[in-house]
């Protein structure tokens, strides 16, 4: 028999992880007020049908009602067995129909045949056709004396709400980690299977809340290894393919030391192992969001986290700052969301983290922005006292002159690009990835020159340069005509640019070679074919 079943908790006090719930049937019980329907809800795996046949216990033992059956009677023994004609559990994904509803409806006319009530229990009751779930409506609105129902299910938003009113709800939550680790280690040590922290930890996180499925992979990981053998995270990664959290640590590690090569070489050992990149992306996310949670409040962690894990996250949490985490999360997420319309994950994640290694900036690019601003303010006064007026050209009238105390240099919006950024995306949220793939590329009188990685991602930003160049001139103070090229070492070369009535069409600026540049310089090659 399957270790889920051979371990089904028999008793209210064996159901793990599910305190709140136990506590209120087991009181209900005790107190002889037993409702007509329960409707239990909650993620796979959590407890839900076995909660149900140990409360039909309760309620149908000899020695009951109460709230610890002693599972040896007759009553307790024809239901642990399935032959108990009194207690009925029902799948509603193959008895989804109206006839099958209205045979129930039937049958729960007639008393109990042994038992002091009848049960049915509902698996899935989500599945219910709507006609289904209208005739089992007449039934919970006008319930016999001697039945109670009790439906399970994961999805109940799908249950229509007349049915939801009638049902006393308990929602059944994800089983904790840790708790998942010390409920599967006494069953190894139970059932003399070797296995060491580290598997147990791989199991429940592949579990993902759910212990039934953990057993399972407990029972199948057993079989995989010789007698004798200690089942290993290595066994797990064997049995069940690789879940990208240990290369994800490593990622986040490299990180975290700001080592670009070692970054690039891991996400290369991945793709070569064959590893799915969005799943990879995801795991970045989860141990970035797992070190967030750790700034804000370590303890959230217990939950999610095994110990040894919830220790290592809030070490590693110490070496950044939140608002570098964020961006993390930020630049992260936005890999994702290209990842799946790109056709290009891999360059998608590498381009996310060499943007966040390479940037040299430990403070917030706005407060960044707003100092070197200050600075060359600052600078720029006491020239303007001493040296001798300089006759210069008018102004083209596309644009007017910037303030002559605050020359707009492309360092200047460069540090500034961030506060234009959100300024832009606070108007057109739709924006958001075109211009986190823009560089402003070089100033030119009055006009601002900015990169872009190809001819679409050109279109988009010009028909909406009014825009962006009002958000410049409110940052900068001066404004500034705004005009998009193509990378011209990518494919296409440049893009014709918008030319003001008359005026002949500039030529693309040659690009300078600048540290910043590097990642587009990446990015580009690693898409060329």
């Amino acid at each position: 028999m399957s270790l889920y079943r051979t371990w089904r908790p028999r008793t209210f006090a064996g159901l793990v992880g599910q305190d709140a719930v136990v506590r209120t049937l087991a009181s209900a019980v005790e107190g002889g007020k037993l409702a007509h329907a329960y409707l239990f809800s909650g993620p796979r795996g959590s407890g839900k049908t076995s909660a149900a046949k140990i409360l039909a216990r309760c309620i149908n033992c000899a020695a009951g009602p109460t709230a610890v059956p002693d599972n040896s009677c007759e009553n307790c023994t024809a239901m642990l067995a399935g032959t108990a004609l009194d207690v009925l559990e029902i799948d509603a994904a193959s008895n989804r129909g109206i006839e099958d509803i209205r045979a129930l409806r039937e049958a729960v006319k007639f008393a109990p045949s042994t038992m002091r009530m009848k049960v049915y229990i509902i698996d899935e009751a989500h599945m219910l056709t709507k006609e289904g779930a209208n005739a089992f409506l007449k039934t919970l609105e006008e319930p016999p004396p001697h039945a109670v129902f009790i439906l399970a299910t994961t999805e109940p938003e799908k249950l229509p709400v007349t049915i939801l009113s009638r049902c006393q709800r308990y929602a059944f939550g994800r089983i904790a980690i840790p708790v998942m680790i010390g409920r599967m280690r006494e069953i190894a040590v139970a059932e003399r299977i070797a296995i060491d922290d580290g598997a147990l930890s791989a199991i429940a996180y592949r579990a993902d809340g759910g212990l039934r499925d953990a057993l399972t992979m407990l029972e199948q990981a057993a079989s995989f290894v010789t007698a004798g053998e200690t089942i290993s995270v290595e066994t797990i990664d064997l049995a069940f393919g690789a879940t990208g959290r240990e290369v994800a640590r490593a990622l986040l590690d490299h990180t975290i030391e700001r080592d670009a090569a070692a970054v690039l070489r891991s996400i290369d050992e991945a793709g070569d192992a064959g590893a799915d990149m969005h799943v990879l992306i995801r795991s970045l996310i989860g141990e970035f969001r797992n070190l967030l949670v750790a700034r804000v409040d370590p303890g959230l962690l217990s939950r999610d986290l095994a110990p040894e894990d919830a220790r290592r996250a809030a070490e590693r949490a110490g070496a950044l700052t939140q608002a570098q985490i964020i961006r993390a999360l930020h630049l992260l997420t936005e890999a994702l969301a290209m990842a799946r319309t790109s056709g290009h994950p891999r360059l998608e994640l590498e381009t996310a983290m060499l943007r966040y290694v390479l940037a040299a900036e430990d403070q917030a690019l706005e407060t960044l922005g707003a100092r070197v601003s200050a600075l060359e303010g600052r600078s720029a006064a006491p020239a303007a006292k001493t040296a001798p007026a300089a006759k210069t050209a008018p102004a083209p009238k596309t644009a007017a002159a910037p303030s002559a105390g605050e020359p707009i240099t492309i360092q200047r919006v460069r540090a500034a690009w961030q506060s234009i950024r959100t300024k832009v995306e606070s108007e057109r949220a739709t924006l958001r990835v075109q211009l986190s793939r823009a560089m402003p590329e070089a100033v030119e009188g009055h006009t601002l020159i900015v990169r872009l990685a190809d001819a679409w991602m050109v279109d988009t930003l010009r028909e909406h340069a009014a825009l962006i160049e009002s958000a410049v001139a409110n940052v900068l103070g001066a404004p500034l005509r705004v005009t998009f090229k193509i990378d011209a070492r990518g494919k296409g070369g440049a893009v014709p640019e918008r030319p003001a009535p008359g005026e002949a069409k500039e030529a693309p600026a040659a690009l300078p070679e600048e540290n910043s540049d590097v990642l587009f310089q990446y990015a580009n090659e690693r898409i060329k074919p």
